[in-house]
């Protein structure tokens, strides 16, 4: 059941990037190319976004692996499980959220740029409103924050 949960996730991302990537979107928020944006120093980022969307992120294989390690195995499958939950609950609610794996995030109209590697929280949700800077969320709190409206 456990190897069943986290094939699920993967392949929930996998399709979904996929369909992100390879299916633009007239509205697509997302310019899917490396970019160098100057603030303190050169960042590269996995991606670009100029438009107000809700990005869900989710860990990489290199991730899963750590996540495992720190947390144990049978821990890491009890999270992978909430997690499957709260991704499917907030698609639900948020049907034009993209899915997305990248790292490194850049936000040129804000001057911000969010680097995944800093967070504890692999999995995560970035509400991005044109002309404020990105709000970063577990996906528990976005769940809460959606759903108390």
């Amino acid at each position: 059941m456990k190897y069943i949960t986290v094939l699920s996730f993967s392949l929930l991302g996998i399709l979904a990037c996929t369909k992100a990537e390879h299916t633009p979107i007239e509205h697509d928020p997302i310019e899917h190319k490396p970019t160098e944006q100057k603030l303190e120093q050169k960042i590269k980022a996995d991606t670009v976004i100029t438009k107000s969307t809700i990005v869900l992120l989710g860990p990489d294989e290199q991730e899963i692996e750590e996540i495992k390690k720190k947390q144990g195995e049978d821990n890491f499958y009890t999270i992978a499980d909430d997690a499957n939950y709260y991704s499917a609950e907030i698609y639900e609610a948020v049907p034009k959220a993209v899915y997305s794996n990248y790292k490194t995030i850049d936000f040129p109209n804000e001057n911000y740029v969010f680097d995944k590697r800093k967070s504890e929280d692999k999995w995560l949700v970035i509400d991005y409103k044109l002309g404020s800077k990105p709000t970063i969320y577990s996906l528990v709190d976005y769940y809460r924050h959606i759903t108390e409206k």
